[in-house]
């Protein structure tokens, strides 16, 4: 069986899809029997910009590379690039659908929208879809109609790196977190949820007497959120790590004492997961994949409800019987998700298909 991976282009504001098809290949690797092959697909000299180069090189040029594929099993591993199973064997052929984001909040471009509809009008031709949460799977199916039986739920998994440091509290003296730290790791785009980000840490200072302070991992910062930060006054409180290489982030989140992460929409959601296995506890929003994919392992909350976002996590950080049963309950939780698991049942999926 040859298995061709087909990769979406390398947008710094999709770094999970890169960690999905870099751990997948790894796994799959590993898993297949002697006489098999594991390729990556992806259009040499991919342009990101400007944007009708990218629109050209997207859906014009890696349709027709993908033509050349030739393998026993096409997995194209985001369902953005799902227009290029127009130019793949179906019989052949998987997707897997991560999210509906550009179609649940609000702000995305008519553009962004139709590029979506013409993806999915590819993915109804396909022989499988593996969906990333059972919400993702509930929303492709609203999205087009697909039999039901041929989606299969695979979660993605935790790199074994995320795990309890020896020595937090050296680790915190190195990275120089002092105080209660709120981190939050991921894009800026507006249903990340940023601006109530500030204000949440805001109410913990002012309303509830805590001196927080947030640790900001990822894209950096827009002018609109800087701005909302003088205008509370918390310069002082807010530090920006930027984009910082993997081996770094297992200890940032061991370091923090807890994850706000309140996005208005998730397909997924990594961070959440990470942190638990670092030990960390989380609060995050109740919208879509995150209630199934946290459990009760973190404390979910309505994420346009500051107030009550800003109470749990002062619970988190003062009460130190809560604090060690989220801790406890999310290694536990996290401890379910592997990329191990979650390569052999993207196996599974393949070996239904009849070619394989």
């Amino acid at each position: 069986m040859t298995i061709a991976l087909f990769r979406a282009f390398p947008d710094p504001y999709r770094k999970s899809m890169q960690i999905y098809a870099d751990q997948l290949r790894r796994g799959l690797t590993a898993l297949v029997g002697p006489g098999d092959a594991v390729g990556e697909r992806v259009l040499p000299a991919a342009r990101l910009a400007p944007p009708w180069s990218r629109h050209w090189d997207q859906y014009v040029r890696y349709q027709r590379y993908a033509r050349a594929s030739g393998a026993d099993i096409n997995h194209i591993l985001d369902h953005g690039y799902g227009h290029l199973a127009y130019s793949l064997p179906p019989d052949r052929t998987v997707v897997t659908f991560h999210d509906a984001t550009v179609v649940k909040v609000p702000g995305v471009s008519l553009r962004t929208r139709l590029s979506l509809r013409y993806s999915l009008g590819a993915i109804r031709r396909v022989a499988r879809v593996i969906a990333a949460s059972r919400a993702s799977r509930d929303d492709l199916l609203e999205l087009i109609d697909y039999p039901p039986e041929r989606v299969t739920v695979v979660h993605l998994g935790i790199d074994p790196a995320f795990r309890p440091p020896d020595d937090r509290e050296a680790l915190r003296r190195r990275l120089g977190f002092e105080g209660p730290t709120i981190l939050h790791v991921g894009h800026t785009q507006a249903y990340m949820n940023l601006s109530r980000v500030i204000a949440i840490v805001d109410r913990l200072v002012r309303r509830l007497g805590l001196d927080a302070r947030l640790v900001k991992v990822g894209d950096p910062l827009t002018a609109e959120h800087r701005a909302l930060i003088d205008r509370l006054g918390l310069g002082a409180r807010v530090r920006e790590l930027g984009r910082v290489a993997f081996e770094e982030l297992p200890g940032i989140y061991a370091a923090a004492d807890v994850l706000l992460y309140p996005p208005l929409y998730a397909g997924f959601g990594l961070p959440p997961l990470e942190a638990m296995a670092c030990g960390t506890p989380v609060v995050c929003s109740n919208r879509g994949s995150l209630p199934e994919v946290v459990g009760d392992a973190a404390l979910v909350e309505d994420p346009n409800d500051e107030t009550r976002m800003a109470e749990r996590i002062a619970e988190v950080v003062t009460n130190a019987r809560v604090r060690a049963e989220r801790q406890a309950r999310g290694l536990r939780h996290a401890a379910g998700f592997t990329w191990d698991a979650t390569s052999r049942a993207v196996l599974q999926v393949y070996r239904s298909i009849g070619h394989a």
